[in-house]
């Protein structure tokens, strides 16, 4: 399947490095900002989504990081299922 002459495949192999390559960058910047602050120690807020087939298990210890980690995730599920759909729908 072919977008523009570009394969779909390709274009999404190429997405995905992209992705991997902004993410490595803001995790750099946000360690080198984070050099000297010595106060803001320990008040770190994470959280994440690992998601096992169909089962999600959710964790964090800030309320609303978890829930911008539900949301990106279900973007993504989105993104994905629209990946795998739109081959099979003749697109």
């Amino acid at each position: 399947m072919a977008v523009n002459g570009v394969d779909l495949l390709t274009l999404s192999i190429l997405l995905a490095f992209i992705l991997v390559v902004v993410g490595v960058m803001l995790i750099i910047a946000d360690a080198a900002r984070g050099k000297g602050d010595e106060e803001g120690r320990g008040n770190a807020k994470y959280g994440g989504v690992v998601v096992i087939g169909p089962v999600p298990i959710v964790f964090g210890n800030d309320s609303s990081v978890v829930k911008w980690a539900i949301i990106l995730t279900i973007v993504v599920i989105l993104v994905f299922a629209l990946l795998i759909l739109l081959p099979m729908m003749g697109v």
